[in-house]
């Protein structure tokens, strides 16, 4: 057993309480994370000495977007580490998963009791820390041994020189630093500190301590200690001003830790080099990480970040971004990597210069989740429970700073105030024109609405025809080879599709037509909704009339209607009812939209608002003769909307409010493919063509993926 001399106890007692031990070390203490793959992140902010710094990671680049993200739960996810093509990541349950990165499956889980972080990974063993420490094998999760020490909490655990290093709390808030054996888990040594029933207050949050050349550093509170790695003996405990809540991160000979200001310490003595302070009412909460010279420090209360210089403190450069809080930096190629939450995203900025280089925002990111650097991947997690990949994304073409609806013909077109052409390939802006809505890419051509105008525009942007309506155009344009439909309150035109001339009006047998929703049409057909019916018109006068509660029409091989009262009806063309259904999800029909061959059906996007009539959720349903065939929602999704579906060949695609486009196949509506975007997906649109679907949305920019 090794034990501190009586009078290094008697010294040290007046700090740390009392110390014990079990077992002994040998050999110079360092860093096990050092000697681990090349394209691996081991362990918390990557090394034992918590600099957060990769020397081999890469950065993705300006071309940086999210690759894949996968669901691995249903909770909220740590931060991961990842080694050997294994992504190992612990939800808010204690439920570890091993996730394959290559094929994005996972390769088993294990339940810890009280895991609050991401686990330490060494060889072939994965160590993770709850109210026990327990070594498991990276390849099946099995047990290799548990070392018990039936505390509330413990910290991550710091590995070198085949010790665990970890600090707990019990239930009375007391804190002690352990070391352990990796191999056996058998005690080394392990250190009381002067927190709990023994101090003024309880232990601070449990952090990992950082251990460097044979010294572990723990903090706690507004302390630091210094322990001799070997033994448990202490060397040097100091103080600074206000609570560490943070990792110490040791380099260089120097221990830096941020209280009420930021702190640079002698790892030999703990004296102060030197401590300055970044900003007024900055929130000093998250570890440093260094690179060469620099130091960089985040704001837990404002999306700030800074840098400064590791000999003096003197500031080199500041960084701010529109969110509310900035996370724990990671530092790889070059590059600093920070978690920004409020407006969620990771943002890269240059180490030198602490210039944006990209950012790419990540739903429900927040700013606690430390992202791992691995190779030129990034990985982080985020509430949801979803693990992102974010690298130089070959998926993701070009998007461009604008919002709106969406048609693709020539050109892709987008709709919102203004109308603007952008090249399908570079997504450079070829046109814009004032005003347009509803835009319909159809004979070489593309028609919006305009007010109480129809107006249709060549792919150069050239007007090639407008004509005037009677009023305010209320519906989205229908559109065939022959004719543009479109309707008001109290009218439906007709207009020429090549030449705009007026094919017809009708204004109702006595000129009290009701309030027209709704159109579409087939060959020289019109169907619209008006006051909850459907009116069949061909060369301006009523074929038929039929239905009640309509709120939405599509038309394909049949005329399919859906109610407020969540039916989908079928007629044919000279209004004859082929069949109804009422899905099973939803309580209304909010779009309905027809594939390009009979045995495609009909796809409705129904709706149900919840009781309280604040969320609303919405689920995709094929329809088939009458029969419901499959039905979509995103799983991770219990509120929130979808978009108007897109049927191109054998898939249909939709957007949803978590800021995905979803491939789906319509045979059986599985999910084929997904598509990231950073908003609320509000529109889809496809372009289809020998070479494979380009798929573009509309969100917070617009978006082309191949």
């Amino acid at each position: 057993m090794v034990r501190p001399s009586d009078e290094t106890r008697r010294t040290f007692l007046k700090l740390t309480g009392v110390a014990l031990g079990t077992a002994g070390l040998s050999g110079t203490v360092t860093s096990d994370a050092q000697s681990s793959a090349q394209q691996d992140w081991p362990t918390f902010q990557y090394d034992a000495g918590n600099t957060g710094y990769n020397p081999v990671g890469g950065d993705p680049g300006s071309g940086a977007w999210i690759a894949w993200s996968e669901h691995v739960c249903d909770r909220r996810l740590f931060a991961p580490t990842v080694v050997d093509g294994t992504a190992y990541v612990v939800d808010t349950s204690g439920v570890l998963t091993a996730f394959d990165t290559e094929t994005r499956e996972t390769r088993w889980t294990a339940n810890v009791r009280g895991l609050d972080y991401a686990p330490t990974v060494l060889g072939d063993t994965v160590y993770v820390a709850g109210t026990d420490i327990l070594a498991l094998s990276t390849s099946n999760g099995s047990k290799r041994w548990r070392f018990e020490i039936g505390v509330t909490e413990s910290s991550p655990i710091t590995t070198a020189d085949g010790t665990l290093f970890f600090k707990t709390s019990d239930a009375n808030g007391q804190g002690i630093c352990w070391a352990i054996d990796a191999e056996t888990g058998t005690e080394r040594w392990r250190i009381r500190i002067p927190s709990g029933k023994e101090g003024e207050v309880p232990s601070a949050e449990n952090v990992p301590p950082a251990v460097v050349d044979g010294v572990a550093y723990f903090v706690d509170k507004s302390d630091v200690y210094a322990f001799e790695a070997e033994t448990g003996n202490p060397r040097w405990q100091t103080s600074v001003d206000g609570a560490i809540n943070h990792a110490p991160t040791v380099a260089n000979g120097t221990v830096y830790v941020c209280g009420e200001r930021v702190f640079a310490l002698s790892a030999d003595d703990g004296a102060t080099d030197w401590e300055t302070s970044v900003a007024e009412s900055a929130l000093l909460a998250q570890s440093p990480a260094i690179l060469d010279d620099s130091v960089i420090i985040t704001d837990g209360r404002e999306a700030r970040a800074w840098s400064l210089h590791c000999e003096n403190g003197a500031k080199q450069w500041s960084f701010e971004d529109g969110g509310d809080s900035a996370g724990t930096p990671v530092i790889a190629d070059g590059t600093v990597y920070i978690p920004i939450s409020g407006d969620d995203a990771l943002v890269a900025v240059d180490v030198a210069t602490g210039e944006q280089r990209w950012r790419v925002p990540i739903r429900n990111l927040g700013n606690s989740w430390l992202p791992a650097a691995v190779g030129d991947d990034i990985y982080v997690t985020d509430r949801e429970g979803f693990l992102y990949a974010i690298r130089d994304s070959a998926r993701l073409d070009w998007r461009a700073d604008r919002t709106g609806t969406l048609a693709v013909g020539e050109n892709v077109y987008l709709a919102n105030d203004e109308l603007v052409a952008f090249d399908s390939e570079t997504g450079e802006t070829r046109w814009t024109v004032d005003d347009g809505s509803a835009p319909t890419a159809e004979n070489e051509l593309l028609y919006v609405a305009d007010g109480e105008n129809v107006v249709a525009y060549t792919a150069d942007g050239s007007q090639q025809w407008r004509a005037e309506c009677d009023g305010e155009i209320a519906t989205e344009l229908a559109v065939t080879d022959e004719a543009v439909f479109v309707g008001g309150d109290g009218w439906i035109d007709a207009f020429d599709a090549k030449t705009g001339a007026v094919q017809w009006r009708y204004r109702g047998d006595c000129g009290n037509l009701g309030s027209v929703t709704h159109v579409t049409a087939r060959e020289n057909r019109a169907f619209a909704v008006m006051d909850g019916r459907v009116l069949a018109l061909e060369s301006g006068g009523v074929r038929w009339v039929a239905g009640e509660n309509v709120c939405v029409i599509a038309s394909g091989d049949a005329v399919y209607t859906g109610t407020d009262e969540n039916e989908v009806v079928a007629y044919d063309f000279d209004g004859n009812e082929l069949w109804r259904v009422t899905p099973e999800n939803g309580e209304s029909i909010s779009h309905l939209v027809t594939g390009e061959a009979h045995e495609d059906g009909v796809y409705a996007v129904t709706t149900s608002v919840t009781s309280i009539g604040t969320d609303s959720r919405e689920w995709l349903t094929a329809l088939h003769d009458g029969e419901e065939r499959w039905s979509f929602h995103p799983k991770f999704l219990p509120f929130g909307s979808l978009c108007e579906p897109v049927v191109a060949d054998d898939t249909v695609y939709v957007g949803a409010s978590d800021r995905r486009v979803y491939a789906l196949s319509a045979a059986d509506g599985s999910e084929l493919r997904r598509f990231e975007t950073g908003g609320e997906v509000r529109s889809v649109a496809v372009d289809a063509d020998e070479a494979g679907d380009r798929v573009y949305a509309a969100s917070d920019f617009v978006y082309a993926f191949e």
